[in-house]
């Protein structure tokens, strides 16, 4: 068996590509947070407002959040060793997960005061500074879902890309509180606020949910998407000297990809000239993968019988 193993350097496989990108999304976030928090904390105890209280519950928990992402890249970008061949990447996935815990928490906690709110209404007050606290957070969340987006083109992380889905809706979490106030300054009903509320936990809950399933899917090895699959059996199907593949396998550990197949190469080549085809096909997939780690075994055509690593019903 000959093993063909690309350990890319990120550096230098392409000039966009650089994982410690994220690294800046992290300290932003803790930045921002940190600023949101205070502000978000006196127009709370000042407002009275229930919705306002979700955008603070919100930040706090975005806070232990950003802490623990920044902790964890930092954990993922450190080189394989001997304790740890495959590298440290899944970290992302165990601290996106509990991310999720701490949502789900704050989901709950959000739903019993806004219920609590609907039984007990309290008057709102200071509606003006509320809604400039509330401006001022869309802004600042703005800024950040533009930083991780410039981060996540050139660094595929799950804890940075579960934050940039989380600070997207911040926005939208941040409106409602604006509209809440305004209603409630106008006249509106005090359980509006209650409601607003209410929206704002059933969201926390939801967002939870998806970037639980999304950690459990890279800690279980998932596969990926079926259309990078194919992308990838078309490269080695069109690939010149290639006379067929099988047990193709993907996965993702952090920012790095992990693919792994067998190829099928004419049985009266030289071993150089395997070693070349392969070579050339490992840098073509690079071209598109950079952030990959490829690992080609070779066979003679027809030998598809390998019991390392077979799927039942599914050759590749």
């Amino acid at each position: 068996m000959h093993d063909h193993t690309h350990h890319p350097n990120f550096s230098t496989a392409h000039k966009d590509v650089n994982p410690r990108y994220a690294l800046l999304a992290s300290f932003w976030a803790v930045g921002t947070v940190s600023i949101l928090i205070a502000i978000k904390t006196y127009a709370y105890y000042t407002s009275g407002s229930v919705a306002m209280l979700g955008t603070l519950t919100d930040s706090v928990v975005d806070a232990a959040i950003s802490i623990m992402l920044l902790f964890a890249v930092r954990l993922s970008l450190k080189p394989a060793d001997e304790q740890h061949r495959h590298g440290h990447g899944k970290i992302e996935g165990i601290v996106a997960l509990m991310q999720g815990a701490f949502m789900a928490g704050a989901g709950l906690f959000l739903a019993f005061e806004a219920f609590n709110r609907f039984l007990n209404p309290q008057e709102l007050t200071h509606h003006k500074m509320a809604i400039i606290v509330a401006g001022i957070a869309i802004i600042l969340s703005l800024v950040i879902v533009i930083v991780q987006k410039f981060v996540l083109a050139r660094a595929p992380s799950l804890a940075i890309e579960a934050d940039h889905a989380h600070y997207k809706t911040d926005i939208f979490l941040n409106g409602s509180v604006i509209v809440a106030l305004l209603v409630n300054l106008y006249g509106g009903p005090l359980w509006l606020d209650a409601a607003f509320g209410l929206l704002i936990a059933t969201y926390f809950i939801f967002t939870a949910w998806t970037v639980t399933a999304k950690s459990v899917d890279m800690l279980m090895d998932r596969e990926l998407s079926d259309e990078v699959r194919c992308d990838i059996k078309a490269m080695i199907d069109q690939h010149e000297g290639t006379h067929g593949m099988h047990d193709l396998r993907t996965r993702m550990s952090g920012m790095k990809m992990h693919i792994s197949f067998d190829v099928e190469l004419a049985p009266d080549i030289t071993l150089q000239e395997a070693h070349d085809i392969v070579r050339a096909l490992d840098h073509k997939i690079l071209e598109n993968y950079p952030h990959a780690e490829i690992i080609i075994h070779m066979d003679p055509i027809g030998d598809t019988a390998d019991p390392r690593h077979s799927v039942d019903g599914r050759s590749h």
